[in-house]
Formats: C-alpha cells, sequence, structure tokens
C-alpha cells in the first residue's frame, strides 16, 4: 500500500494559509532582503551582487494569473526600486510588471507547477528578460551600454536565491486549477 502513506501525508503549515497571508509574507520577505541590500554589499573586502528581489514575487506570483493586489505590490516595489537607484520613476515597474505578464503567459501555456523543467526553463528565461530589460532601459536612458557584468550577477543571484526558496512565492495554485483564481 505505498499509495495510501502519501494518501495520509500531513498537510504542511504554508498549504493551511490562502493567498493573501501568502502575498503579505512574499512581500515582507521581499521588503526584507530589498532593506538589507541598502547595506554594504561586501564582506572581507570581496563585494557580491545583491538580488533584485521584487522579480522573486513577478516570477512566482505569475504563475496564479493575473490578479491586482500581486500586481500593486510589484508596482510598489518598483517604486521603491527607481528611488533607491535614482531611476526614471516608471523604469522597475515597467521590468516587474513585464515579468509579472511573462510568468503568467508561461502558467497559462504550460504546467509549471507540477513540471520541475518547466518551472527552471521558465524561471531562468524570465530573469534573463527581465534582466535584458533593464540593461536596455538603462543603457537607453544613459545613451551608452552600461556594464552587463553587474547586471549578469545580480541575475545569477536572483536567480538561484529563488531557486532555493521558490516556495515562498506560490500563491497556492495546484495543479489542474484554472489560471486566473483571485489571489
Amino acid at each position: 500500500m505505498a499509495g495510501s502513506s502519501s494518501a495520509r501525508r500531513k498537510p504542511s503549515l504554508w498549504s493551511k494559509y490562502g493567498p493573501t497571508p501568502r502575498l503579505a509574507f512574499g512581500a515582507l520577505l521581499i521588503a526584507i532582503v530589498g532593506a538589507f541590500g541598502l547595506t554594504r554589499n561586501d564582506i572581507f573586502g570581496l563585494s557580491f551582487a545583491w538580488p533584485h528581489a521584487a522579480l522573486w514575487g513577478a516570477v512566482g506570483w505569475g504563475r496564479v494569473g493575473l490578479s491586482i493586489r500581486p500586481m500593486l505590490v510589484l508596482i510598489a516595489f518598483g517604486f521603491v526600486q527607481d528611488v533607491i537607484f535614482h531611476a526614471p520613476f516608471g523604469c522597475f515597474e515597467i521590468v516587474n510588471l513585464l515579468t509579472y505578464a511573462g510568468s503568467t503567459a508561461i502558467a497559462s501555456q504550460f504546467d509549471v507547477m507540477s513540471e520541475p523543467l518547466i518551472a527552471i526553463v521558465s524561471s531562468a528565461l524570465l530573469f534573463a528578460g527581465a534582466f535584458l530589460v533593464l540593461w536596455l532601459l538603462a543603457s537607453t536612458l544613459e545613451d551608452h551600454p552600461v556594464r552587463i557584468v553587474p547586471l549578469i550577477a545580480a541575475m545569477m543571484t536572483t536567480g538561484v536565491i529563488y531557486a532555493l526558496g521558490h516556495r515562498a512565492f506560490d500563491l497556492g495554485r495546484r495543479p489542474g486549477e484554472p489560471v486566473g483564481q483571485p489571489a
């Protein structure tokens, strides 16, 4: 009776919460990581790339479909990022919302919840696309190509940390559930 043991598995604490507490927890996590990003990013003289944590929410929250609350949170984080990075207002909002839209589009076409390969490839493509848009915006605003190495390092850091904690940005859509459930 190997199948019966999995049927008796106790649901996790995370699965008992609905989308609103999950969204709030993910937003808090993004805010904490963002706040620590305002401090010095070097240890023993070696500097390291800090992740663009708002993209974690854009990729993870987009898997439930379009919903107004995640978009409002991403717009708020984009505004804060614009202020921190001295970017014109709207730049990071565009990056966050385009990534969210891409995540939603991929989730509507593929089962990213139960297919690990699709989840990994789609996340990698979404992060690469987000940083490409960020590089294009920065290069356009500066009138010359900006350095790409720091962006690639930030993209790698963002992707690796997301891979380790992607469940924190799962709003609760189960495989087979239609996309677009209210979050």
